[in-house]
């Protein structure tokens, strides 16, 4: 920066001396012409020599005044700075900003331009010191963001460090994907999906601006959240934006009131940090639902149905729960191809998918396993339970009639079930095996029927 003057205390000193020295000339004239005196007793040497002098002396009298009280003021105001500066030092190379009561800001002593001066300087250190400890919390938690791929491990640690920061004693993340708010992590409190108020948080997030309400007396019914035991004084909700995408709304719940406003610079920019890496887990989690998911039928596709199969394999061999598969074929599949075209074959095939995803459970899946046949895999169920649940699908099928264009089109499907324990499976090859065999057996008995292998 371009240094203006050499020392504005010489000026100033400079300056209160040339005053006192026009009023010390001035002055003589001034009393001849208001007081009258005598011409001969003030335009003379020794009254002009007493009138300068005392004029000068003046202005050095007030330098010195300007010297003790604003100088002062300004050196201590620079040994703030200094000592600052020295800490913020210390504090890239130990991590720590040790700045204690007053070493960093001023004693106000006066309410006037000084004292408003000192609440300025107290207000610029005291945001540094703000924006300091925010990049040390940030540094803490980003380093924790950096290593975790997963959605729900990068939104508890997200909602920890908004705990952390802003005091709260619970809360969640909640996401939006394809237009629906979803649970992304619960944190020491439950938020049940069921209960989310769609437009409630659609406005939140759209609004752009946290809503914080105060000396909740008891549960607000109208926020439309479970949040369990805990009966929060203080709830935040925290919409979260990532350049032009609407990522989600975090839910943070204090018994106390919170710690620090949110609507501050510092705190917008902490709330900004976590947001890109909320994004990119949800992008993550859409990818990879994105891989897994067979295009046609919308149900997973062999590779990472058969990663889940032996995940769920796994499962029940540690904890001795039944598993239960079942392999299914769609009869007289050539047939529909030849007469009524792909097309009309591929639309039979999704809306076989169709009926398996409105009859299965949360933990069951269904696999498009290769061309017209589907492996469906059922945790914790026995053959007999398995083969209820299948024989109640192949019902609907049998009496289900699809419209393709013109055609009014019927299906039937086969099937053949398999179960762990048993005393021949002791993998997923011979699980799978199997249903592949009762399948079998199940075409040459005539179609449009299951049987348990084993």
């Amino acid at each position: 920066m371009k240094r203006i003057t050499k020392s504005v205390s010489g000026d100033l000193l400079a300056m209160m001396a040339g005053f006192g020295l026009v009023i010390g000339v001035v002055f003589p004239f001034f009393t001849m012409a208001v007081l009258r005196l005598p011409r001969e007793k003030v335009l003379n040497p020794l009254f002009f020599g007493m009138c300068v002098g005392a004029g000068i002396l003046v202005g050095f009298f007030n330098y010195g005044i300007y010297r003790l009280i604003i100088i002062r003021f300004l050196k201590v105001m620079s040994e703030k700075i200094r000592n600052l500066r020295d800490r913020l030092s210390a504090y890239h190379e130990k991590g720590e900003l040790a700045c204690a009561g007053d070493e960093c800001h001023l004693v106000i002593v006066s309410d006037d331009q000084v004292g408003d001066l000192a609440v300025e300087f107290n207000g610029f250190i005291a945001s540094i010191r703000a924006f300091v400890d925010v990049e040390h919390i940030t540094a803490g938690f980003l380093e924790k963001l950096k290593t975790s791929v997963r959605i729900d491990e990068i939104g508890g640690i997200v909602i920890e460090a908004f705990s952390d920061y802003f005091g709260g004693d619970g809360g969640c993340v909640i996401g939006l994907e394809r237009g629906k708010f979803a649970v992304i992590k619960n944190w020491n409190t439950f938020i049940d999906p069921e209960k989310i108020d769609q437009d409630y948080f659609f406005k939140i997030l759209t609004g752009g601006a946290v809503r914080v309400f105060k000396e909740v007396a008891e549960p607000d019914l109208q926020l439309n959240i479970g949040i369990g035991r805990l009966k929060p004084g203080h709830i935040a909700f925290i919409p979260l934006r990532y350049q032009v995408h609407e990522v989600g709304v975090a839910v943070l719940l204090s018994r106390k009131p919170f710690k620090k406003e949110f609507g501050t610079l510092e705190s917008r920019n902490f709330i900004n940090q976590a947001t890109p890496f909320i994004y990119n887990g949800m992008l993550m989690k859409r990818m990879e639902i994105l891989a897994a998911i067979d295009e046609l039928t919308g149900v997973l596709n062999r590779r990472f149905g058969m990663k889940r199969l032996n995940e769920e394999f796994d499962r029940s061999r540690r904890h001795s729960l039944p598993l239960s598969v079942a392999m299914i074929d769609i009869d007289n599949f050539k047939k529909i191809n030849d007469t009524y075209g792909h097309p009309a074959g591929d639309f039979i095939l999704k809306t076989l998918a169709d009926l398996f995803v409105r009859n299965l459970r949360v933990s069951d899946f269904a696999v498009r396993y290769g061309g017209e046949e589907f492996l469906v895999v059922v945790p914790g169920a026995s053959s007999v339970d398995c083969f209820g649940l299948m024989e109640r699908i192949r019902n609907q099928a049998v009496t289900l009639q699809v419209q393709y264009g013109s055609y009014a089109l019927g299906f039937t499907f086969s099937g053949g079930i398999s179960s762990f324990p048993a005393a021949k499976i002791a993998d997923i090859n011979a699980l799978i095996q199997t249903a592949d065999e009762a399948l079998y057996k199940a075409k040459n008995a005539g179609k449009n029927r299951l049987i348990i292998g084993g």
